[in-house]
């Protein structure tokens, strides 16, 4: 069915499949928007930008599902403390000189290494709670690596959420018209339903 996930036999593949397609998901969002529409600020309260979103996105499911594949060793990025909130506050910046291809290449390469990562991960194995970062309290116990998953699912499909109301602040886009043109998804069963059902009210979205 179009938008989602098929229904797996094993718990991995069934992660795994909803896992990529919520990030296909999330990439039709940005689908044909110039570079410096991705790096444009939509919301005037907000200082998100779509090409940050999609990257963070992409890192968001490269980090804890690479976290899950390695445990129970900690993910070892070779980076000091300092390093790594230096490098938290530019992976996802969009370059002045960043084309949206180089974007959404470097989004593909993430979204790839994540599910490389969780096709070798140890669901039952104990991810440690990063120490890196200040979100956890110290005493949280070690999670494990379906926790990571899940997480991943939870964390993507948030994110999904504030892209979906950028993309309709800069141009309009809403979700359906953007996935179905970027995956080439025949839509017109919804509006062959509603056609059907004229005591409903079809959404303006």
């Amino acid at each position: 069915m179009p938008f989602f996930p098929a229904t797996s036999g094993t718990e991995r593949e069934n992660l795994i499949e909803w896992i990529d397609v919520a990030l296909t998901n999330a990439r039709s969002i940005v689908t044909g928007l110039t570079a410096d529409q991705l790096r444009t600020h939509p919301i005037p309260t907000s200082e998100l930008t779509l090409g940050w979103l999609i990257l963070h996105i992409g890192e968001v499911a490269e980090g804890w599902l690479g976290r899950a594949a390695a445990a129970p060793r900690p993910l070892e990025t070779g980076r000091t403390l300092t390093e790594a909130f230096e490098y938290a506050e530019t992976v996802n910046h969009v370059a002045p000189a960043a084309t949206a291809e180089e974007v959404l290449t470097e989004f593909d390469r993430r979204h790839a290494a994540a599910l490389e990562h969780l096709r070798t991960a140890d669901l039952d194995a104990e991810v440690p709670v990063p120490t890196e970062m200040p979100w956890f309290p110290a005493d949280l116990p070690a999670f494990n690596g379906r926790w990571a998953a899940l997480h991943t699912i939870a964390e993507i499909e948030r994110h999904s959420g504030h892209a979906d109301i950028l993309r309709e602040a800069i141009d309009g886009g809403t979700m359906y018209d953007l996935i179905a043109r970027d995956q080439g998804i025949d839509m017109s069963y919804i509006g062959e339903w509603f056609a059907a059902h004229p005591e409903v009210p079809a959404p303006q979205w």
